[in-house]
């Protein structure tokens, strides 16, 4: 995708995310979208370990890690349904809080994450490349094994952030 078509699908989709009344303004809208983006509700628990290793190994800043792993979670939410989620969650104290119950406009981004792609346009809205999504995974199954998170579930999870070869 070229540059100036990268560019218009962020302003489109901050246009979307931005709220509707009165007329539309491109500079309102830009800023509604980049404050709901960086309004991280408060992570408590392992949650909170977790965003720490994917900023300190990766170089994200904390939107980034809130809003990449929300969306990898959202896709585990949208695919395995949510009682497998409530068993994921069980897992990690505050790993249910990166799937929403904050902001609005960023739960309702979230909360359209069905597939592979809508993981891919939240990591692009949130100023991260696709191939992010490949280097947060190793981070993310780590840190879920850790908190004793199943063999197979843990294999689900991978089929589904991971590019078939």
């Amino acid at each position: 995708m070229n540059a100036i078509l990268k560019k218009f699908l962020l302003v489109s989709s901050i246009y979307l995310l931005a709220p509707t009344a009165g007329a539309f303004s491109l500079n309102d809208s830009i800023s509604s979208g980049t404050q709901a983006l960086s309004s991280t509700k408060e992570v408590s628990g392992e949650a909170q370990q977790l965003l720490g290793q994917l900023e300190d190994q990766l170089g994200v800043t904390e939107t980034q890690a809130v809003g990449g792993t929300g969306a990898l979670l959202q896709l585990a939410k949208s695919k395995l349904g949510t009682d497998t989620m409530s068993s994921l969650t069980s897992n990690a104290s505050g790993l249910s809080s990166l799937l929403g119950g904050g902001n609005s406009l960023t739960d309702s981004m979230l909360s359209n994450i069905s597939s592979m792609s809508g993981v891919k346009s939240a990591f692009s809205a949130l100023g991260m490349d696709a191939a992010m999504i490949q280097q947060f995974v190793p981070i993310v199954m780590g840190f879920l094994g850790d908190q004793g998170v199943g063999s197979s579930l843990l294999g689900q999870l991978q089929g589904l952030w991971t590019p078939a070869s």
